[in-house]
């Protein structure tokens, strides 16, 4: 059955709290941040090593305790060991207790991935034994470069879901064209598509100015922001002139030195003011404008740190003061395209 629109963001001028929810297809409540959970052997950034290990378990511990056990995850991140891993995280929880962690995970679509339904399934299966759970919270395509129309993704998105596999079902990457049409299919079937996970922070707005963000909430879409804190440039870590890691140097350069000057000087100001870290000003920027950030955390204090973007609202003047100096960024036709 069609759920109606849900309350996919939190209404203005709410204080965003870990008892805060966000209602996702009008089935699974999330708290208004989540963790974005990557072993990052796939993306070759942040130098993950085996012996992160501890910290990435007392990170995901962390989260639980203070009230935010949302995580997200995908099969190609470690090439499934971010899903093990999460699995072994799990194991001295209660029954009840797992119960109330939620995980998201996503499917790859590779361009030889072509027999749908059964590839997804198939795919989706190997994600549920991975994770060690019977049924995924919420499960998400991983970019809208699947070599098949998009009808037939949301078909094997629809059977996955009437097999009991999923609670909920999300895309990711997609544009406003891209989110109606995978949308009206999944409505053909009876299912609310949940979300739209996004590229969003104060150094690439394009999914608010495009008109992404209010096509999805028009829809009862949920934006999940991915990269809320622009691969810790916005954390203070660094100055506008670096220096940076040499993994992200190329990217960090690109930007306007003195455009982000201004913005590193408001969000220290902000922090100052609110006596958080800069990065808590930056996700509490993106809760503002109605998206659910999943921050990036390798340790259990970075998760304190992201959890500190509760319990207070950014002013309207503080969010324009923001917005004066954000980046617009920019899409790429082979995978971000919102």
């Amino acid at each position: 059955m069609l759920m109606s629109a849900s309350p996919v963001k939190l209404d203005p001028g709410v204080i965003p709290t870990k008892d805060t929810k966000i209602v996702l297809a009008g089935s699974v409540e999330v708290p208004p941040i989540g963790k974005h959970y990557i072993i990052i052997i796939f993306l070759n950034v942040w130098s993950w090593t085996p012996e992160a290990e501890k910290d990435a378990k007392e990170a995901f511990d962390a989260a639980i305790e203070l009230g935010i056990p949302f995580y997200d995850t995908a099969e190609v991140y470690g090439k499934g060991e971010s899903e093990r891993e999460i699995n072994r995280f799990r194991e001295k929880y209660s029954p009840e207790d797992r119960q109330k962690q939620i995980i998201a995970t996503k499917y790859f679509p590779y361009e030889d991935r072509t027999d749908f339904p059964d590839v997804l399934l198939s795919a989706l299966r190997d994600s549920l034994a991975r994770l060690g759970v019977d049924k995924v919270d919420l499960y998400q395509i991983h970019a809208p470069i699947h070599p098949v129309a998009i009808p037939i993704v949301a078909d094997a998105l629809a059977d996955a879901h009437a097999a009991g596999l999923v609670t909920t079902v999300g895309v990711s990457n997609y544009n406003s064209d891209e989110i109606k049409e995978m949308y009206e299919a999944l409505k053909k079937r009876g299912i609310q598509l949940a979300s739209n996970q996004v590229s969003y922070s104060l150094v690439r707005t394009i999914p608010e100015k495009s008109g992404l963000i209010k096509t999805c909430h028009d829809l009862g879409v949920a934006i999940l922001a991915y990269s809320p804190i622009g691969m810790g440039l916005l954390t203070g870590k660094f100055g506008a002139d670096g220096p940076f890691p040499e993994s992200r140097k190329k990217r960090f350069e690109s930007f306007d030195k003195e455009q982000l000057r201004q913005l590193l000087g408001v969000l220290q100001r902000l922090a100052t003011k609110y006596d958080r870290q800069q990065s808590a000003i930056a996700l509490n920027w993106c809760i503002s404008k109605g998206t659910i950030p999943l921050g990036g955390a390798r340790t259990a204090e970075h998760v304190r740190q992201n959890a500190a973007a509760l319990g207070f609202l950014l002013t309207p003047e503080e969010v324009s003061e923001l917005d004066k100096f954000a980046f617009l960024g920019e899409n790429k036709k082979e995978w971000n395209h919102g």
